[in-house]
């Protein structure tokens, strides 16, 4: 039983903690330092860039129009956002507005623009 407690007691000193150092590494040129462990460094991403159109609820105003674009928009950025809940959105772009007025009523609309980093493998 003493064997066991003082083994015990002194495999603590033996674990050590592994860490990473990097020195004396010269600034002239370009440099890259990569440290991969684990399963992580197996993943493989892929930047994918598409286009959704974005189009807000008609009115009988302008004015009502805009601001209906500028929530269809808000909608659309956060409905990106959930369906993507490892954080790899790039960039999130609704576009330029542009308003069209038929009978009566205007519809603001644009072409957003996102890219996404998607794992591949």
């Amino acid at each position: 039983m003493k064997k066991i407690l003082i083994l015990l007691l002194v495999l603590p000193f033996f674990a050590q903690a592994q860490s990473v150092g990097v020195k004396d590494i010269p600034v002239e040129g370009d440099t890259t330092i990569e440290i991969k462990k684990g399963k992580n460094a197996d993943r493989t991403y892929e930047v994918v860039t598409d286009e959704d159109e974005i189009e807000g609820e008609a009115a009988p105003l302008l004015k009502e129009a805009r601001t209906n674009w500028k929530t269809a928009c808000a909608e659309w950025k956060k409905e990106i956002k959930e369906l993507n809940k490892d954080n790899q959105v790039l960039s999130l772009s609704c576009g330029k507005m542009t308003c069209s007025t038929v009978s009566m009523e205007s519809t603001c609309r644009s072409v957003g623009k996102f890219k996404l980093r998607v794992q591949v493998k």
